[in-house]
C-alpha cells in the first residue's frame, strides 16, 4: 500500500469531510449477539446519491466475501510499506462486483450499498457501509459480532475513523 483513499466515489477521496457518520466504532450493539460492541464506523458520502458504490480504500486483494443478504461482506487484504498486513472489511453490499483473489486498487468498483427502499425488504437500517479496518481476518469475520470489551475491539480493529485521518492522502515510501 502506497496511500489510502475513501471507499466512496466523492469529489475529493482524500477529504475526510466527504463523509458522514451514521455510527460510530465502540458503540454499544444488541445484534447478533446482545451487548457486543461495534467494531466498525458506518458512514455514508456527505452528499449521498441514488447509488453508492464502494471502492477499495487501497491496493489489495479480496480474501473473503462471506454472509447473506443484509450483511453481504467484502474483506481486503493490503500489504504495508513494514511489510506488515491489515485488512479493510466492507459490510451491507447489495451487489457484488468482485470474487476472491481479484487484485484492486482505488479505481476498482467492488459493490454497491443498499438503497433506502431496497432496506425496507430487510426490516433495518442497512443502507450505509459498515467499515472495519482489522489487525487480523483469522477469525474470518467472528469478532465483527463477537467483541464483547474494548481490550478485545482494540486488539483487533483499528478505529476506521482514527485511521482514515491518520493516512488518508499521505504516500508511503516503500524501500527494499
Amino acid at each position: 500500500v502506497s496511500s489510502w483513499m475513501l471507499p466512496f466515489d466523492t469529489p475529493n477521496r482524500y477529504d475526510i469531510r466527504s463523509i458522514r457518520v451514521v455510527s460510530v466504532f465502540g458503540a454499544h450493539r444488541d445484534s447478533y449477539l446482545k451487548g457486543h460492541i461495534h467494531t466498525a464506523t458506518d458512514l455514508n458520502p456527505a452528499h449521498k446519491s441514488t447509488l453508492t458504490y464502494i471502492y477499495p480504500m487501497a491496493v489489495g486483494v479480496v480474501c473473503s466475501i462471506h454472509l447473506g443478504h443484509p450483511h453481504r461482506t467484502i474483506v481486503i487484504r493490503h500489504l504495508l510499506a513494514n511489510g506488515k498486513t491489515i485488512y479493510t472489511s466492507y459490510k451491507h453490499l447489495q451487489e457484488i462486483y468482485v470474487t476472491v483473489g481479484t487484485q484492486v486498487d482505488q479505481n476498482t468498483k467492488i459493490a454497491r450499498l443498499y438503497t433506502r427502499e431496497e432496506t425496507k425488504k430487510y426490516h433495518g437500517n442497512y443502507d450505509h457501509l459498515h467499515l472495519e479496518i482489522r489487525k487480523s481476518f483469522y477469525d474470518y469475520g467472528c469478532a465483527s459480532w463477537l467483541t464483547m470489551n474494548t481490550t478485545d475491539l482494540n486488539e483487533l480493529f483499528y478505529n476506521p475513523m482514527t485511521f482514515m485521518k491518520s493516512n488518508l492522502g499521505v504516500v508511503h515510501v516503500i524501500t527494499n
